[in-house]
């Protein structure tokens, strides 16, 4: 049962592991031939709740090693972007005692492996990242400028 920040990192890895994702800290990379894409989940400094963020860091213009600060990522997304907001809180939120059993643990397998992974799947190539904006309809807001004129991509203001 999840009831801390160590029971929650311990599964997190054991269902990201067997996807080619090393962990470091709070963060869990997955390295591709173009990209380094990142999951962190860090304690909310508001009660038990825990936080998530995604994205990726595109190599060609990654200075920052093979393990880089996932706040300097190219691209940033989470899974309150992709699953109703308040579901995910109340997920992450360990001192939320709603859940019986193993629900939490079901909760939180069915989000990475339903649609963390394969949204991290999806954008680690340079076409991926291309087809993710194309398909998530809020994620070129959150693109930095420099990666969009990398893959040339216009804003749409610009249009």
């Amino acid at each position: 049962m999840i009831a801390n920040q160590k029971s929650l990192y311990e599964f997190v890895d054991r269902t990201l592991k067997p996807h080619g994702f090393i962990k470091k800290k709070d963060t869990w990379y997955l390295h591709t031939k173009e990209c380094i894409c990142f999951l962190v989940i860090t304690k909310s400094p508001f009660a038990g709740r825990y936080e998530d963020l995604m994205g990726a860091f595109l190599k060609e213009m990654n200075t920052d090693g093979d393990f880089p600060k996932y706040e300097k990522g190219h691209l940033k997304y989470s899974f309150k972007d992709i699953i109703a907001s308040k579901k995910v809180k109340q997920i992450l939120d360990l001192e939320n005692n709603q859940f019986k059993g193993e629900e939490r643990e079901e909760a939180i397998k069915n989000i990475l492996e339903n649609y963390a992974i394969p949204f991290l799947q999806k954008i680690s190539t340079k076409q991926g990242i291309i087809n993710a904006i194309n398909e998530y309809e809020d994620l070129i807001y959150r693109v930095r400028t420099s990666l969009k004129e990398r893959l040339g991509i216009q804003d749409e203001e610009d249009d």
